[in-house]
């Protein structure tokens, strides 16, 4: 066994408490028969229960509508990015084959 080393600057305290981490599986992360273990301590309750994001209030929920929008403008945003990427390379195979022709 190896032996315990002391380091002169060690005060003791504990920064990160790593004992409920686990390796990761190497073979077959994701393999049915994984079994999780129950965590050693559970958690202590808070006293009073706060939002887990500050900036979502409650009744701050989107309409379907709103959410509607926002999927179809993302989505237009990326058609518009993959047609320009699209239209170079149409220029540039364009411009190769007035080169080399």
């Amino acid at each position: 066994m190896a032996r315990k080393r002391i380091y002169e600057d060690d005060d003791g305290r504990t920064i990160a408490d790593m004992s409920g981490l686990e390796r990761p599986r190497l073979i077959l992360p994701r393999h049915w028969d994984t079994v999780r273990k129950p965590p050693a301590a559970p958690p202590e309750p808070e006293q009073e229960e706060k939002p887990l994001r500050p900036w979502e209030q409650p009744g701050d929920e989107m309409s379907a509508e709103d959410r509607r929008v926002y999927i179809f403008a993302a989505l237009r945003a990326g058609l518009l990015i993959g047609g320009v990427f699209i239209l170079a390379a149409v220029l540039l195979i364009l411009a190769m084959l007035a080169l080399w022709t």
